[in-house]
Formats: structure tokens, sequence, C-alpha cells
């Protein structure tokens, strides 16, 4: 049904949990017929050196740049970043940014501060109570982030969801975070920022989008316009899934166009 697919949100093995280089996933998304793809590896800019990102993100950029000059006919390659916890060392954050001229900045939230990754955290025994403080609490974080302003594009809203509900079945009220959900939303359409809608979870145990559906029809209910896709790979076969779920939804509340990051300009394209 569609023919202008782009992924822009992918990783390679320059990520500590990637698998695949730049050219194999470059090789996958052309077997697959899609347009455009961008590298987004991980750099979790409070472990920029103990976990070697100065050294990911300079081979990230370089293996990124030569696909596209090896890919340039067949796909449009993006050389991006998928920027974690950017205001726990601002000074490191702006000097990264300075360094290199990336597309694409895709900016997460993985962790509360000083916290491990909510993926390594175990919430079988956390109550609904206390589950509710600490999607507040990440929420809190995703808005300061946000007001900060330095991205492109808001990753995985609700990222946490992927363990407290798909991995630890705990149930999640949505209905008891909308008003922090809304203002995030709002800040995102105010700054003209793009809002991704993650297509990892509908091959994952949650089943749902992260953000679900229902938070994007929230955002253009508040005026956003600029939507990334992305299927947040770690393998080359995972490239593009659950791209054109995304892209049929969009269609069904009434956006015409998606986005994606050229030399930090959002790009609108067709859906259809």
């Amino acid at each position: 049904m569609f023919s202008n697919i782009f992924d822009s949100h992918t990783h390679t093995d320059n990520s500590p949990d990637g698998n695949h280089s730049a050219m194999m996933l470059c090789e996958h998304a052309v077997a697959r017929g899609l347009s455009g793809i961008a590298i987004t590896d991980h750099c979790e800019i409070q472990s920029f050196f103990k976990d070697n990102y100065d050294v990911r993100i300079k081979q990230s950029n370089f293996e990124a740049n030569k696909a596209r000059a090896v890919f340039g006919k067949h796909l449009v390659v993006s050389a991006g970043i998928e920027l974690g916890q950017p205001l726990e060392d601002l000074a490191q954050t702006n000097d990264l940014l300075s360094t290199y001229d990336f597309d694409f900045i895709l900016c997460s939230v993985h962790n509360l501060v000083k916290q491990l990754d909510f993926a390594f955290n175990d919430y079988s025994h956390y109550g609904e109570e206390q589950i509710d403080i600490v999607f507040s609490s990440y929420l809190g974080l995703v808005y300061k982030t946000v007001k900060w302003n330095g991205l492109d594009s808001l990753a995985h809203l609700t990222y946490p969801l992927r363990y407290m509900m798909g991995l630890h079945k705990k149930t999640v009220n949505l209905d008891h975070h909308y008003e922090q959900i809304d203002e995030i939303l709002k800040l995102l359409a105010q700054n003209g920022k793009a809002l991704e809608i993650n297509s990892s979870g509908l091959r994952q145990r949650i089943g749902v989008t992260l953000p679900p559906f229902p938070i994007l029809k929230r955002f253009k209910e508040h005026g956003g316009e600029l939507v990334t896709i992305g299927s947040d790979s770690h393998f080359a076969e995972d490239v593009g899934k659950g791209i054109e779920d995304v892209m049929e939804y969009m269609l069904s509340i009434g956006y015409k166009y998606f986005t994606f990051f050229k030399k930090r300009e959002p790009h609108l394209l067709r859906i259809i």
C-alpha cells in the first residue's frame, strides 16, 4: 500500500545493544523497499566516557556517512543519534552536538537521574501507587528534556511501559498521567518539534506502539504536525517493521504527512 517508507530509529553495532553494521541495515532497508533510514545509535550522556560513547558515536557517524555514499542512489541515509538523558551532563551534550554535523537528534529518557535504565528494574513487586510515582517522575524528566529544546524528535514517549506492562505485566492507568502527557505534547507542538511513534512495541510483549496510538491523536489535537516513525531496530531484519501500521493509523486520524530529518531540518513526506 505504501511506497514511501522511512525508518527514523535504527541501531547498528556501534550501540552497545546493536548487532549489525550500518551497511547491513541499509542492505535490508533496500531489500524491503524502504526509501530512507536514519542511523540513530545510542549515546547515554551520563556515561559518555565510561561506556566509550566518544568512540562509538565517532564510528557511527563515519559509517552512516559511508553508507550514504554507497547507497545514495537507492536509499536516503540520515546520520543521527539517539541522545539519552541529555540534561544529566549538559556541558557534555553541548560539546557532542557541536562536534558532529548530525542530520537528526532523537532524544530519549531511559532512566531516572542516577538510576538504572527502566529495562533493568524489577517492577514485579510494585503496587499501582508505586508504579504511578515512577511513571510520573519519568514524565517530569521528559518534560524538562522537551523544554531544553535541543532535540528534533522525542523518542518513545511511554518508554517505561515496555517493561512495566510488557515484561512485568503491571497495569498502568494512563488516565492518571494525561495531564503531564498533554503538557509534553503541547510543548512539542508549540516548539515545532516532532513526536516519534516507535513501532517496536508491536513486535514485543507490550503489543502497542510507544506511545500508543491514542496519544498520537492527542498530539494532533494539540496542534502537533511533525511525526517521525521508527522501528527501534537492533537487528537488521527488524528495519522497517511496523512502519506501515503507524502510517495507516496516521491516515485514519487525518495526517497526510510524516517527517524525516536531514541537516536538522524536517522534511514533510506524503504518507500516500
